[in-house]
Parts: C-alpha cells; structure tokens; sequence
C-alpha cells in the first residue's frame, strides 16, 4: 500500500507512521459513557417514576435542557477523540514530520531532517501501559528545545529503535556517497 502525504518530496518514502494506540478510544468512550450514557439512564429512570402520564410544558422544557446537555456532551466527546486521532508523526527517509492536533482550531506541524536526530525515548508506565505496551515517544533533536513528543503509541521501544536505525542508515548513506565505488546500503524494511 502506497501511501502520500501534502508536501512529500520526490524520492522521499514513508518508513514509519506513528498512530494513537486503540486505549485511547476507550478512555474516550469511558469519558462518553459518564457524561452521556449514564445520566440518560437517569433521566429514563426518573421520567419513568415520576411521570404523571400526561406531557406538561414543565416536561417538555426538562426533556429539552437535557437533550441539549445530551448534544453537548456528545460534542464535547467527538472533539475530544478528533484531537486525539489527528495527532500523527510521520517518519520518512530523510525528514521527521510531527503533526499535533492541539485544539479543536490549532493544529501544530513540526518538520526537521532525519539527521539532526540526536535521542529517542519510548516510556511505558503504569499497569496498563505495561500490559497494552503502550506509552510515550520523545524525539530529541540537535536543536534547543524541539522535541517532538507524542503519547499514548503503540509499541514505543520498538518505534524507537526503527527511528533511530532509520536516522543510522540516512547517516551512513550520506558517509558513504561521498566516498566513490562503495556499494549502496541494503533497504530499510
């Protein structure tokens, strides 16, 4: 599967795409099942109760503030998963393209060369991290204070392990093209 990105370079090819683990779903979904889910059953249970069989304009006005609570709540959780779900780094064979969705309207794009690497960090804590083999990535490059950091990834030794030989392999072709007659590296699977 061939996939392209706005901005590609010719030649340039993506290695990896870093991604949101599926945890991340359920902990919107708990958020979702809190406020909207649960106080519907409520709202059901109380209607049911106390209902006196006839609809009122007192109800009427109660069951619109709540389908109103009901909308924005279900608002509030689409929002929440769209921030979550757009933020994206974008490993190539020559660049490092962080994508983060940090509000509804501000997006951050954050782009630097893959050899101006210098440390990467995958951390995973607690019980479910360790379980699910999830947590944070942290890209460390050569310049003050830019880091491209993205939480809750799946697999994040693993995805930093594939940067940094990613990051070995565009050094080691530059190394070498400079130098006549060597041979060309073996592709990065």
């Amino acid at each position: 599967m061939y996939h392209r990105f706005p901005g590609q370079k010719e030649g340039e090819q993506i290695k990896i795409l870093i991604r949101k683990h599926w945890i991340v779903d359920i902990k919107v979904g708990a958020v979702l099942t809190v406020l909207a889910v649960i106080p519907t059953a409520i709202f059901i249970a109380l209607s049911i109760i106390f209902w006196p069989g006839e609809v009122t304009e007192v109800y009427l006005i109660i069951l619109l503030v709540f389908l109103v609570y009901l909308m924005c709540a279900g608002l509030f959780s689409f929002i929440k998963w769209l921030n979550e779900e757009l933020d994206v780094i974008i490993i190539t064979n020559e660049r490092i393209i962080g994508h983060d969705q940090v509000d509804f309207f501000h997006t951050q794009i954050s782009e630097t060369d893959i050899s101006q690497v210098q440390d990467v960090k995958g951390v995973e804590k607690g019980f479910f991290g360790s379980m699910f083999h999830y947590g944070s990535l942290q890209i460390q490059t050569a310049a003050n204070k830019i880091v491209f950091n993205i939480e809750d990834v799946t697999r994040p030794y693993e995805i930093a392990r594939g940067i940094l030989d990613i990051r070995d392999r565009y050094l080691d072709k530059e190394k070498f093209e400079d130098e006549p007659g060597t041979p060309p590296l073996p592709p990065v699977l």
